[in-house]
């Protein structure tokens, strides 16, 4: 192959040297991506607040269908149910929910998602936040049906909220 010509060789050392990136071109992207990162981070944290409200309702429905299952099925102890406050539900054995209790199965919720009302008949409102009056939905019926039913309200971070409703005969619906 021959060999090339100085002037072959200036040609190629301009182009590489032209290929690269100046600063000014280097700043221009890094400024677009801020704006970017600026304009997106909103809509991220409501993504990720919606997320978190999912997961807690769909996490209350899943214990609230195990007590109603483990009724069904024909456990011992006859009863099983679910204990609601504002930062957590428990899924528990027996006629009463007791804390402490070793068989209790706590459910923390997410940063934000909050349980902020429970109203259950019999039974009335619950005050969720001090655990005043009837947190508790008991599963004692081998057909399923609960012995109160009612609504659920849980509240995220971005302050939209989910509702779980048991009905009279053991439907549970989260909208």
């Amino acid at each position: 192959m021959p060999r090339p010509t100085r002037a072959q060789y200036q040609h190629f050392a301009r182009s590489r040297a032209a290929a690269g990136l100046t600063l000014i071109e280097f700043l221009l992207v890094i400024g677009i991506a801020g704006l970017l990162a600026t304009l997106m981070a909103p809509f991220m944290f409501s993504v990720v607040g919606r997320n978190s409200l999912n997961i807690a309702s769909a996490e209350a429905v899943d214990a609230l269908r195990e007590a109603q299952f483990s009724v069904m099925s024909g456990y011992a102890p006859a009863r099983y149910g679910v204990h609601f406050e504002a930062g957590k539900f428990v899924y528990f054995s027996g006629s009463a929910y007791v804390p402490g209790n070793p068989d209790n199965v706590e459910h923390l919720l997410s940063d934000g998602v909050v349980a902020t009302a429970v109203t259950l008949t019999p039974g009335g409102a619950c005050t969720v936040a001090t655990g005043a009056g009837n947190c508790n939905i008991h599963f004692s019926s081998s057909d399923g049906s609960p012995v109160e039913s009612g609504s659920i309200v849980f509240q995220g971070p971005d302050a939209a909220v989910q509702t779980i409703v048991l009905n009279a005969v053991g439907m549970i619906d989260a909208n």
